[in-house]
């Protein structure tokens, strides 16, 4: 009944079904290349090239590159080592700026890249656009434990004090 319905609904329009992404989850394969499922992940969460101060572009002017480079499990890399949590998509420009020029990324998080440039200056690069860092700021985002996201005042003007210590 439904199939009926839809198709006429849709007449002679071709459609493409595709299953939906939950993008807070964090899918990993032990592979090199990123499958399809793992690139259409990987963008949604960070919607265009996430080099410092790039402008969005287009799925097809990227390639899905591992922020921190891949290492074979042969060579005694981790399992996991791709999928959303170390994926970015990058221009080929971009790309080869990280792989050879010196530019080091990291994710800091779901959607959201710490990038350092070959002369230390620090950025977060989030859906909001590029964030210049203090050293204090990219030092306690590279520092902070797994799965704990550090947003730095800078980036999003909002400051909270917190007493880690357990005294009033």
């Amino acid at each position: 009944m439904l199939a009926q319905a839809l198709a006429e609904l849709l007449g002679h329009a071709d459609v493409k079904l595709q299953p939906v992404l939950d993008l807070a989850s964090r899918p990993r394969v032990d592979a090199y290349e990123h499958p399809e499922r793992l690139k259409d992940h990987t963008w949604l969460l960070a919607g265009g090239d996430v080099f410092p101060y790039s402008t969005a572009a287009s799925r097809d002017q990227t390639d899905t590159d591992h922020i921190v480079a891949y290492k074979p499990p042969a060579d005694g890399g981790p399992p996991g080592q791709t999928g959303p949590h170390n994926s970015a998509p990058l221009r080929r420009r971009h790309h080869r700026w990280k792989t050879h020029g010196g530019h080091r990324g990291r994710a800091a998080g779901p959607g959201r890249y710490l990038w350092q440039s070959p002369h230390g200056l620090a950025a977060l690069v989030d859906d909001q656009g590029t964030h210049p860092l203090t050293d204090q700021e990219a030092d306690l985002i590279l520092t902070a434990p797994p799965g704990l996201d550090i947003y730095p005042e800078s980036t999003t003007g909002v400051h909270l004090d917190l007493d880690l210590t357990g005294g009033s």
